[in-house]
């Protein structure tokens, strides 16, 4: 029998069952919701993010990632009004992102309330049914009737005590309530989306006027590699017309100096000196070579994928980005995972040689080698490009 079909048989214990049934609730459920409340904030900024896979920008983390393109490539009043105007989306996203994490967090902690109220009803329970168990065995020469009297005064007893817990229970699933109503409901969030003009209400709208483009020879490298991809044009990223090495994975061919930097990269990898470094990681490279077009082509793909070919880029908008550790340089490492993987010697994350190194490293170490990169794996087998 259950817990609450144990109590229900004992004499009395009408009350007791009345007020066990108000801790019945399911925490995890509960939780269940908070997780979902959680994703549901975080979505518009990223995607979740598959086991071994990084996480992509949602659709608020589309449009700020162009905004600042647009910021980076244009000046002038329009230019910086139609920029204003776009950082509003995100500043709605933002607040209704920390509603979603604030009323999680109520949920989170209501859920906590009821397990521990059920616990606490749960550990009176149990202790009861022992000492009642000990009771009748002490007094089983006594009459039935004093027996069922002495039996009812244990059960008794115990009403209170899992009262208050139902009772804190209560409260604390009525005040999540009360709270979240308030925070979605009645009252405003900070700025919505309905507070964004409509974009025909704006000045940077049917003009050409305050539109000044940003000289090629200011442009940050990560703008002119976006550009220069996007166009088809030619910029500082890694794509060119080296025929030395086939592109895969819809990647163009890799400029000369990509290619000098990923055999660099191999044959110090490959360098006896630094052996038993990997060896103490149970790290073998031995499969890669430097004159090996399949490798080169695969640590490529990779590049491409990640940063565009761009040594300085720079990701400012994922999850990492927010915990302070954006992932960097043509592998798109994030520095715990950089220094966790680099060669002595090779400790700028920024270095075009440096940053292939610990990526191919950190690569072997979770998927034993590039064939099982998930980008790589995936492309080789038919479907897109997975980050790793």
């Amino acid at each position: 029998m259950s817990l609450r079909q144990q109590i229900a048989a004992l004499p009395g214990s009408g009350e007791l069952i009345a007020a066990m049934d108000k801790v019945n609730g399911d925490p995890e459920k509960i939780r269940a919701i908070a997780t979902r409340w959680r994703l549901a904030g975080n979505a518009s900024f990223e995607e979740p993010a598959q086991p071994g896979e990084m996480t992509k920008p949602g659709p608020l983390g589309d449009v700020a990632g162009a905004t600042r393109l647009v910021d980076d490539a244009w000046n002038g009043a329009s230019a910086d009004a139609f920029v204003d105007h776009m950082k509003q989306y995100g500043k709605a996203g933002q607040a209704l992102q920390e509603a979603f994490d604030d009323c999680a967090k109520k949920l989170d902690d209501a859920a906590d309330a009821l397990d521990t109220a059920k616990r606490g009803v749960n550990g009176i329970c149990e202790t009861l049914l022992r000492d009642v168990s000990t009771f009748r065995t002490d007094n089983r020469h006594e009459a039935p009737t004093d027996v069922e009297a002495g039996v009812r005064s244990l059960v008794g007893k115990q009403v209170d005590p899992v009262k208050t817990h139902a009772s804190n229970a209560e409260s604390a699933v009525s005040g999540a309530a009360r709270d979240i109503s308030s925070r979605l409901g009645d009252a405003k969030l900070p700025f919505t989306f309905e507070d964004i003009k409509a974009p025909e209400e704006e000045s940077f709208v049917g003009t050409r006027s305050g539109w000044v483009p940003v000289s090629a020879s200011e442009l940050s490298d990560s703008v002119r590699t976006t550009l220069a991809g996007n166009a088809g044009s030619t910029g500082t990223g890694g794509g060119g017309a080296y025929s030395g090495v086939s592109a895969g994975g819809g990647a163009p061919a890799p400029k000369e100096e990509v290619v000098e930097w990923i055999k660099q990269a191999i044959t110090e990898m490959r360098d006896p000196r630094f052996k038993a470094v990997l060896e103490s990681r149970g790290i073998d490279v031995s499969d890669l070579d430097p004159n090996d077009p399949k490798d080169i082509e695969r640590i490529w793909t990779v590049i491409w994928h990640e940063s565009g070919g761009n040594p300085k880029a720079i990701n400012n908008w994922d999850i990492n980005a927010q915990n302070g550790v954006p992932s960097q340089g043509l592998m798109q490492t994030i520095p715990p995972t950089f220094n966790a993987h680099k060669l002595p010697g090779h400790g700028d994350i920024l270095n075009p040689v440096d940053n292939i190194i610990a990526g191919v490293l950190y690569t072997y170490s979770r998927y034993g080698d590039m064939a099982n990169h998930p980008g790589i794996r995936s492309l080789e087998h038919g479907g897109g490009y997975k980050p790793y």
